[in-house]
């Protein structure tokens, strides 16, 4: 039986929140089965005043740590940056996986990746944002700088492959669905429903995500048993939001939720929802489908980006035209929860080959 390969994973991880966070610690945990693993996280991961929301990490697990994890990256610190690289070659590392969303980490990232390079270890990026949302010509350059020094990509879109191989046509690039986030817990129906209709907008609030032009479409629609849950921290114009919906009078329509929700909440509020609404301007993926498939829960999204990759008219959602709450309105209108219940049905056999194991054996895979 040959040895395990020597793989080191820098990101964040549990304790950390949001997306990133759950997407690492999830592929963690199952690299550790494969290979002989050691995760180097953050010791600070953002400075307060630039990061949007209240705190980076999520109350649940604040008092915990992973398994095989040192949390010792400061952004902000090049001497924890060189720390980490010593621990990296001391390891004998034969692989980095690191994930890549923001510029932000530009620096940090680039200083490690050069000295890895000039050992040649092989470095895998995961590609959750190949150009970064809200973006623009600066900031594209800056991914790309640090996307060249990679030797393989793993994307969850084939519209992140189009984007990386626009600047690096060569590149090793394999396309994997985004796994389910099935560390969430089971509902305790702690959320009674209130329609017969029950919808659910969950995630953060950026301005790509749309949710202006879906409270706009909830003005529009005419049927009066359709609930609105809106839940996610506000990144972005909190007040805007709660001032548009009180203006086009929806309070009886539309919850608003503004803040982030703990695991158990967010299981409640899934469990209690028929569809699961995604009016994104723009999108290369989304973490928020695969937990309304954990869940069962099918989708009703905007046909851009990524979003198709991951949906089946009529199967497992149900597409509309982007930026047009006309439609949809109408598309909320026509929806009955019965057809919500029939789609759920498709999820499970749609979605069976996606898990982590399978997502963690195709990164050990990858090599320059």
């Amino acid at each position: 039986m040959s040895a395990k390969k020597k793989i080191v994973f820098i990101g964040p991880v549990f304790p950390y929140r949001g997306g990133i966070a759950q997407h690492s610690t999830m592929v963690a945990r199952e690299l550790a089965d494969l290979s002989e693993l050691l995760v180097l996280s953050f010791s600070r991961q953002y400075p307060k005043f630039l990061y949007p929301g209240e705190t980076d990490q999520d109350s649940t697990y604040v008092d915990c740590s992973e398994e095989n994890t040192e949390y010792m990256i400061d952004s902000l610190n090049p001497f924890t940056w060189q720390k980490a690289v010593n621990k990296v070659l001391d390891f004998g590392a034969e692989k980095v996986i690191l994930p890549w969303w923001t510029i932000y980490f530009v620096p940090c990232f680039s200083y490690m990746l050069v000295q890895f390079r000039r050992k040649k270890i092989d470095i895998v990026f995961i590609c959750h944002n190949v150009i970064e949302h809200e973006s623009s010509i600066w900031k594209k350059k800056l991914s790309e700088a640090v996307l060249k020094m990679g030797s393989a990509f793993i994307v969850h879109s084939n519209t992140d492959r189009e984007n990386l191989l626009e600047f690096l046509p060569d590149a090793k690039v394999n396309m994997h669905h985004h796994p389910l986030y099935d560390h969430f817990p089971l509902p305790r129906g702690e959320f009674e429903r209130r329609k017969s209709l029950e919808l659910l907008c969950y995630g953060f609030i950026r301005p790509y995500k749309g949710i202006d032009i879906l409270v706009d479409a909830m003005s529009r629609v005419k049927r009066d048993d359709v609930q609105l849950t809106i839940a996610g921290e506000a990144w972005y114009e909190g007040d805007a939001i709660h001032t548009k919906v009180t203006e086009l009078d929806l309070e009886d329509k539309i919850e608003l939720r503004l803040y982030y929700h703990s695991d158990q909440e967010t299981a409640e509020l899934f469990s209690r929802a028929d569809i699961v609404v995604l009016p994104y301007r723009s999108a290369t993926g989304s973490g928020v489908i695969p937990i309304a498939y954990y869940y069962n829960k099918p989708v009703l999204v905007t046909k851009v980006g990524g979003l198709v990759d991951v949906v089946e008219e009529c199967v497992t959602g149900i597409f509309v035209p982007p930026e047009n709450p006309e439609l949809l309105a109408a598309a909320i209108d026509r929806l009955s929860s019965e057809e919500c219940n029939a789609m759920s049905m498709n999820i499970n056999q749609y979605i069976k080959d996606w898990t982590w194991e399978s997502f963690a054996g195709k990164l050990l895979e990858l090599h320059g």
